[in-house]
C-alpha cells in the first residue's frame, strides 16, 4: 500500500483535512488538464486568430467528447462506488474480480463506442448546429480525437480503483503526464506536421493513450486491495452488473448534460451563430474555477464512500455540508477573479470583436450560475457513490429538462431574443435548483436513518442482487 493511504483512514479522519489532503494531489493533475485545455485553445486559435470557426468547432465537437468522458466517469464512478464500501465495511477480500471485470466491461464500451461515431459522427455535429466551416473543422478535430476512446474507457477502471481507495495521487500522476505529453505534441502535429486543428486531436489521443499506460504500470508495481490475475475466469457478470448500476445512473446524468447541449446550442445559434464561438471560449478558460470543485468531488467520493459502507451516515451528512463549504469558498474566490480578469484573458485567445462582446455577456451570469450549483455536485456524489445513483440520475435530469432548458427558452423566445435574457433566465433556474436539491438531500438521508433506504454491501465474489426499497 502507498504511504497516502497508509497514514490516512478515511472512515475516521477528520472531515475538512481529509478532503483538503485527498483533493490537493487531484487538484495538481487538473491544473495541469486546465494548462493543457488553455495552451490546446491557444494553439488552434493561432491556426488563424481571426477565423472564429477554429475555436468554435471544438466546442461542436465537446458534447460528443463529453459523452466519451461521461462513460468513462462512469466506469470509474461504478468501480470507485463498489472499491469504497467494500473498505467501508472492511470487506476487502469481496473485490478480488474487480479489475477483470471492469477492464472486459472498458473494452466492450470502447468497440461500441467506435462502431457507432465512425459511421455517425457527421450527422451528429449536424444536429449540434455544425455546417460548412464549422461543420469541416469539427469533423477533422473529432475523427483525429476518437483513437482516445479505449485510453479513456481502460484509465477509468484504474481510476475507480485509486479514488474508491483514497490513492489520488496516482490520479494526479496519470492527469499530469497526459497532459504534458498533450502540450508537447500539440504544436509538433498542429504546426510541424501541418496537421492543423486535426493535428490537435491526435495530440489529445496521444495524451490519454500516456496516462493509462501510466495507470496501469501504477498496478503492476504498486500494492492495491484490489488485485490483477489477468484471468478471463476472473471476469464476474455481477460484479459487472453491479458496477453498471452505479455507473450507468453516472453517465446518464452526464449523458443528459451533453443532450442539453443539442438545445443550448439550437438556441444560441437561432440567437447569433458566433455565441457558440463565445460560450467555447468562455467554458474552457471556466476551469480555472471549476477544478477544485472536481477535486473535491474526488475526494468526496473516497470519504463518503467509505462512510456508506460503514453505515455511517452522520458522517456522510457532514462530509455533503463540508464539502459544500470547501468548494464555495476556492471557487467563488476563483470565479470573482476569473470574471475580474475575462476582459484580458478572452483577447489572449480571440480577436474577433462580436465573439468578445459575447464573451463578456456571458461570463458574469455563467459564472455565478455554476457557482450556485456546488452543492448539487456535492450532493450527486453523495447519493452515487453510496449506491443510489438512480435518483442522482432522476433528479438531474428534472434539473436540466424541467427546469435549466425551459428557462433557456423562455428566456430566449418569450422575454426576448437576446443572449441577455437567456443568461439571467439560466441563472434564476440555478437558484430554484439549489433549493429544490437541498430537499432533496433532506429526503435521502431521512430515508437512509429510518431503513425505507438499504446501501448495498459486497458480498463474496458476487453482488447482492435484491434492490433497495424505494423512498
Amino acid at each position: 500500500m502507498d504511504q497516502q493511504t497508509q497514514t490516512l483512514d478515511l472512515r475516521t479522519a477528520p472531515l475538512a483535512p481529509a478532503l483538503i489532503r485527498l483533493s490537493l494531489p487531484i487538484l495538481a493533475g487538473q491544473v495541469f488538464a486546465l494548462l493543457y485545455n488553455l495552451v490546446d485553445t491557444f494553439f488552434i486559435a493561432r491556426i488563424d486568430t481571426s477565423n472564429p470557426w477554429l475555436v468554435g468547432a471544438t466546442g461542436l465537437v465537446w458534447p460528443l467528447y463529453f459523452v466519451f468522458m461521461a462513460t468513462s466517469f462512469g466506469i470509474s464512478g461504478g468501480i470507485s462506488s463498489l472499491v469504497a464500501r467494500a473498505i467501508g465495511a472492511r470487506k476487502e477480500k469481496e473485490l478480488d474480480r474487480t479489475a477483470e471485470s471492469g477492464l472486459f466491461l472498458g473494452i466492450l464500451v470502447s468497440v461500441l463506442i467506435l462502431a457507432v461515431m465512425y459511421p455517425l459522427a457527421s450527422p451528429m455535429l449536424k444536429l449540434f448546429g455544425g455546417e460548412d466551416l464549422l461543420l469541416a473543422y469539427g469533423l477533422e478535430y473529432l475523427f483525429w480525437v476518437l483513437p482516445a476512446v479505449p485510453f479513456m474507457m481502460l484509465g477509468a477502471v484504474f481510476t475507480g480503483i485509486l479514488q474508491g481507495e483514497g490513492r489520488t495521487k496516482h490520479m494526479m500522476a496519470a492527469m499530469m503526464i497526459g497532459t504534458v505529453v498533450n502540450i508537447i505534441l500539440d504544436p509538433v502535429f498542429i504546426f510541424g506536421a501541418q496537421m492543423g486543428i486535426g493535428g490537435a486531436g491526435l495530440a489529445t489521443a496521444l495524451g490519454n493513450m500516456a496516462g493509462f499506460i501510466y495507470l496501469l504500470c501504477v498496478f503492476l508495481l504498486t500494492t492495491s486491495k484490489v488485485k490483477i490475475h489477468w484471468k478471463a475466469g476472473n471476469i464476474s457478470f455481477p460484479v459487472i452488473g453491479e458496477i453498471i448500476r452505479v455507473g450507468l445512473p453516472q453517465s446518464m446524468m452526464n449523458f443528459l448534460a451533453s443532450i442539453s447541449f443539442i438545445f443550448y446550442n439550437r438556441i444560441m445559434v437561432d440567437i447569433n451563430p458566433m455565441i457558440i464561438t463565445a460560450f467555447t471560449l468562455y467554458s474552457r478558460l471556466e476551469q480555472l474555477a471549476l477544478i477544485p470543485i472536481w477535486a473535491i468531488t474526488s475526494a468526496l467520493s473516497s470519504i463518503a464512500g467509505q462512510a456508506a459502507g460503514a453505515l455511517d451516515f452522520i458522517r456522510m451528512k457532514a462530509s455533503s455540508r463540508v464539502s459544500s463549504m470547501l468548494g464555495m469558498a476556492v471557487s467563488g474566490t476563483l470565479f470573482i477573479v476569473y470574471v475580474a480578469v475575462s476582459p484580458w484573458l478572452f483577447r489572449i485567445f480571440q480577436s474577433d470583436e462580436e465573439v468578445l462582446s459575447l464573451a463578456s455577456q456571458i461570463v458574469f451570469w455563467m459564472a455565478a450560475t455554476s457557482f450556485l450549483s456546488i452543492p448539487v455536485f456535492m450532493i450527486n456524489t453523495i447519493m452515487s457513490v453510496a449506491g443510489f445513483a438512480n435518483k442522482s440520475l432522476i433528479y438531474t435530469a428534472l434539473r436540466i429538462y424541467m427546469l435549466n432548458v425551459p428557462a433557456c427558452v423562455i428566456g430566449a423566445y418569450v422575454i426576448g431574443k437576446n443572449l441577455g435574457a437567456t443568461m439571467v433566465a439560466i441563472f434564476l433556474s440555478s437558484i430554484v435548483s439549489v433549493i429544490f436539491y437541498i430537499a432533496v438531500q433532506t429526503r435521502f438521508f431521512h430515508a437512509l436513518e429510518n431503513g425505507k433506504l438499504k446501501i448495498r454491501i459486497p458480498q463474496k465474489e458476487e453482488i447482492p442482487l435484491s434492490e433497495p426499497e424505494p423512498v
